[in-house]
């Protein structure tokens, strides 16, 4: 018996080692602990700065008009004054808090900043999500969805309580008719369960998923669930809306506002993306690099309720925020380039020490993960870190597509694709990409292969 208790002992040690070796190396890995920063080397011409985009830290490819979406801050200076999604809580006045919804034209490399039509109150950006109107023909009008922190009037007000929450985060909605100059404000949305809300999924104008991307607004506890991947704490809110109503209603923000919990139990649930379907949903689980594959459905109760069912978790070598799905437009029966794009820190193990630094280098790195089951060229074309894994029974190739030193770009915390036409590059399969921070001073956009 005792023998056998010993084996038994043994075997378990030996477990626990593996399990525990495995869950060190992947930390060690995804917080780029002894990773060395690296720059892509780019061509002349393959380089383009956005102007007039500051701390965008969510970017959106909208296929029907060809146009990239995104909201942005008016000031280099505000995500260090007030920024609750990194704990910054220094400046809560809401006289400098101005952000924007800016439409990019990836053709002419401009930004248009949208007249907030109707809304006045403050606004500062974090994640969005747009989706075409569906009382109008594709590519005519959109409802943008956007974040929004602002401060907390009842702990910040004159007879302000202390122990009230300092943020009180919101989503807005905004209808955009496109080519136009203006995003009319329809109303703004709350409930109870929004508490730290990143990025939304939007399914219909009276339906989204937003994340809450940590328990603890700030702190020892909440920097403790930032970078421990057993703090699995986070969730994914459905909110469904009884009706558009408008600003000004009876019952104020949380008119008609239903919310349930459809995603939870994984680590710093984050950024959102649509993928090969309209029920199938990228989440992140940022600290721990993985993007999870999820698939929406229905609740049996017939309540209206949805959850999201994860199908299988890719595993990245960094951090990774706000995914993207890059439907190539040019796939054939040869090359199919199709596949989520992704991008986070260099150095995640810095993001403490950095993030409130007027100057620093925040290196980051952009991610493509492209299923093995689809045909693909073997040329080798972009960076390969041998990062391959197996996620869910079903194999990836994840491959490193661009990173930066820092120089070009401060943190990086969405990147989109949009594919150039094989006959302006003699033939060769290339895109461009698009990447933001939500502390960059602008957009790039990068001439990348694919």
């Amino acid at each position: 018996m005792a023998g056998r208790l010993s084996i038994a002992i043994a075997l378990l040690a030996v477990l626990f080692g593996y399990v525990y070796n495995a869950y060190v190396q992947r930390f060690i890995q995804v917080s780029g602990m002894f990773r060395e920063p690296g720059s892509t080397e780019l061509a002349p011409g393959d380089f383009v700065v956005i102007n007039g985009t500051i701390g965008c830290e969510d970017l959106h490819f909208h296929e029907p008009s060809g146009l990239i979406f995104t909201a942005c801050e008016d000031d280099v200076a505000s995500r260090r004054k007030w920024f609750p999604p990194i704990e910054h809580f220094a400046n809560p006045s809401t006289e400098r808090m101005r952000g924007k919804l800016e439409v990019i034209d990836p053709k002419t490399f401009r930004a248009k900043v949208l007249e907030l039509e109707g809304f006045s109150g403050p606004f500062v950006t974090h994640g969005i999500d747009v989706i075409d109107d569906p009382e109008k023909p594709q590519g005519e009008a959109v409802y943008i969805f956007a974040v929004n922190h602002k401060p907390n009037p009842e702990h910040y007000g004159e007879n302000g309580n202390a122990k009230a929450p300092k943020s009180h985060s919101v989503v807005e909605l905004f209808h955009h008719v496109l080519g136009s100059d203006k995003a009319r404000y329809v109303r703004t949305i709350w409930h109870p369960l929004i508490v730290t809300p990143n990025d939304i999924f939007a399914e219909s104008p009276t339906s989204f998923f937003v994340t809450n991307d940590h328990y603890y607004t700030d702190g020892l506890l909440r920097n403790i669930e930032t970078a421990l991947p057993l703090a699995r704490w986070t969730n994914v809110l459905h909110v469904r809306l009884e009706n558009l109503g408008s600003a000004g209603d009876e019952g104020g923000d949380s008119a008609g506002v239903h919310a349930s919990i459809a995603l939870e139990k994984l680590h710093n649930l984050n950024g959102m993306g649509h993928a090969r379907g309209s029920d199938e949903v990228l989440v992140t689980s940022c600290g721990s690099g993985l993007v999870h594959v999820g698939e929406i459905r229905g609740e049996a109760d017939d309540t209206g309720n949805k959850v999201i069912r994860v199908k299988e978790s890719i595993e990245f070598a960094s951090p990774v925020d706000n995914p993207s799905y890059f439907r190539d437009p040019y796939a054939n029966s040869t090359f199919d380039a199709s596949g989520i794009v992704s991008s986070g820190p260099t150095r995640g193990i810095d993001f403490f020490e950095s993030k409130g630094k007027e100057v620093v280098l925040d290196p980051n790195m952009v991610w493509k993960a492209t299923p093995r089951s689809g045909k693909r060229e073997t040329d080798g074309q972009g960076e390969r870190d041998g990062s391959s894994i197996t996620g869910g029974g079903k194999d990836w190739e994840v491959s490193l597509i661009f990173q930066d030193d820092g120089r070009r770009l401060r943190t990086s915390s969405a990147s989109v694709l949009v594919a150039i036409d094989p006959s302006e590059e003699g033939g060769r399969r290339r895109a461009w990409l698009f990447v933001t921070g939500y502390q960059a001073s602008s957009v790039i956009a990068v001439k990348v292969d694919l």
